[in-house]
């Protein structure tokens, strides 16, 4: 199609650009009227109409027709090449990421807007390499893609002349997240398709990842201290008024419904979970962070809201909720801040999807999540369906067992996995009937023995997953995640975008299935632990 040239990422001057470059006149007829009329003064002044200062090219990426007209070229499948940067953001990709055309466009303009940061990231990669940019992806999310080139055998040859004489080959790819931070190293070599494709497997879910920066974060703004804890914290009106009346009350981890495999149709599910709730005596809380402020209970237009996000939406862990409220953002809370929320605010039970725990290899990287140490801290009942199916289930149960965290399977003498209702791990406690449960939360409380509960509920029969199966789609998953080279926190978001293509949409109705599940017999829980206390 064509490509523009400005000031960013300029300093990657080896770049292969194939295609012509856009005329003036042809970049101004796909802009709006305001923005020919920017470049038209600028031109007259300077008398260059080769190349487009910064501030023109940002002014660009912020008009809407311009945006969409690139769009449309890049999903013809065309090659666009702003400033240095191919363009992979097609709307079959982003849509399957959960984003919206303005979230793309706001995406493409913070990369553009942090080039230095960026540049700088890019560089730390390639130290010590003797490799350069050959071709830059930036795609829907934000992140980037880098294809390399070195010369051929010019490892044992210092000699500048020499090396020039050489013949240049690929050499490696690398994907870097928003923050410049290296996730992969995949092996993808001129292939835009793959690319899209590899970094849709990061969308399906991610646990506690680097949260994005929001366009206030680059201003400074004055400081609006709160007093107290009920500054931070807002309830529903039907919480509140639970609670007030001592009715039993469930909190819900909001990171499994509007940020992980269940897409299209979030909001339609979490009003699903909220009626199973009210259904079983209960009332439903889910908790999230919006603006800034701790949400127990969630309204129709709050869930929708966290729907539209979804895709850029921070996922909290309990250690990320101070610094989300001091920065007045939002994010969806897994297991680890859902406990922590219904502890301070006095609520005893919970409900989630798979609980975290050790990866495997944990013994040496110490990936451990918070999960377990937020149960460990806090008394609280979780209902869940046992561990996600890529952990190593034997260090995580060592884990419970060393911070004391009781684990009692509902109707099982196994420990489920995820979308499995078994595993090999024998439990210690079995237990049949919400009332056994409450019980368990009673004497805790007047014994004051501190401490979560963790209950493991299995999915239903009728919606488990073929075992086999599914050990066969972790275990390609995770040979995936040693070939591609994928990094640190972004394991288990690849691991599990895998795990949801092996196994096709029967994955999405299992967890749908276990998560009603769980807040079915969550509610019922609160019910007989508010039955006690009359």
């Amino acid at each position: 199609m064509g490509m523009i040239t400005s000031d960013f990422y300029s300093r990657f001057d080896k770049i292969d650009i194939v295609e012509s470059a856009f005329t003036a006149e042809e970049l101004m007829n796909l802009a709006s009227i305001d923005t020919q009329e920017q470049f038209a003064a600028w031109t007259a002044e300077n008398g260059d109409t080769s190349y487009i200062p910064a501030e023109i090219f940002l002014t660009l990426l912020e008009d809407r027709a311009f945006f969409e007209q690139i769009c449309g070229f890049v999903d013809g499948g065309e090659y666009v090449v702003l400033s240095g940067a191919t363009l992979a953001c097609r709307t079959s990709h982003s849509s399957r990421m959960g984003l919206t055309r303005e979230d793309v466009q706001q995406n493409i303009q913070g990369f553009f807007l942090k080039d230095e940061e960026m540049t700088y990231s890019i560089e730390s990669v390639l130290s010590g390499t003797r490799e350069w940019v050959s071709s830059l992806y930036v795609f829907a999310n934000g992140w980037v893609g880098i294809e390399t080139e070195r010369f051929a055998d010019n490892d044992w040859n210092e000699d500048e002349d020499s090396a020039q004489d050489s013949t240049p080959e690929p050499a490696s790819s690398y994907l870097l997240d928003a923050e410049g931070e290296l996730v992969a190293s995949p092996d993808i070599r001129y292939d835009i398709e793959a690319w899209m494709d590899f970094v849709d497997m990061f969308s399906t879910v991610h646990e506690e990842a680097i949260a994005p920066d929001t366009p206030d974060d680059t201003e400074r703004r004055e400081v609006e201290f709160r007093s107290g804890k009920d500054d931070y914290i807002m309830f529903s009106e039907e919480v509140a008024g639970a609670m007030k009346e001592g009715r039993p009350v469930v909190v819900i981890e909001s990171a499994a419904t509007f940020g992980g495999m269940i897409y299209p149709g979030i909001a339609e599910f979490a009003y699903r979970m909220r009626n199973v709730v009210r259904e079983n005596g209960a009332v439903p809380a889910f908790a999230a962070i919006l603006n800034g402020q701790i949400h127990v209970g969630l309204t129709d237009d709050e869930i929708l809201y966290l729907e539209q996000k979804r895709g850029s939406i921070f996922k909290a862990s309990a250690r990320d909720i101070p610094i989300l409220l001091a920065k007045k953002q939002d994010g969806v809370m897994t297991i680890a801040a859902a406990v922590k929320t219904a502890q301070m605010v006095g609520l005893p039970v919970a409900s989630g999807s798979g609980i975290g725990g050790a990866q495997i290899g944990a013994e040496k990287t110490m990936d451990i999540s918070t999960d377990l140490e937020s149960l460990a801290r806090n008394r609280v009942m979780v209902v869940c369906s046992g561990t996600k199916p890529i952990l190593d289930l034997s260090l995580t149960m060592e884990y419970l067992e060393t911070a004391g965290v009781p684990v009692v399977g509902y109707g099982t003498d196994r420990m489920p996995e995820y979308m499995v209702r078994g595993s090999g791990f024998r439990l210690t406690y079995r237990m049949d009937t919400p009332e056994e449960l409450a019980e368990i939360m009673h004497i805790k409380e007047v014994m004051d023995i501190p401490g979560g509960v963790l209950v493991v509920n299995p999915v239903p029969k009728e919606y488990e997953l073929d075992p086999i199966l599914t050990r066969k789609a972790v275990d390609e998953a995770m040979e995936d995640v040693k070939k591609n080279h994928v990094m640190g926190k972004a394991i288990t978001g690849y691991m599990m975008g895998r795990i949801k293509e092996y196994l096709g949409p029967d994955s999405v109705e299992s967890q749908k299935a276990f998560l009603i599940n769980n807040a079915e017999l969550a509610a019922k829980i609160a019910g007989a632990i508010a039955k006690q206390k009359k």
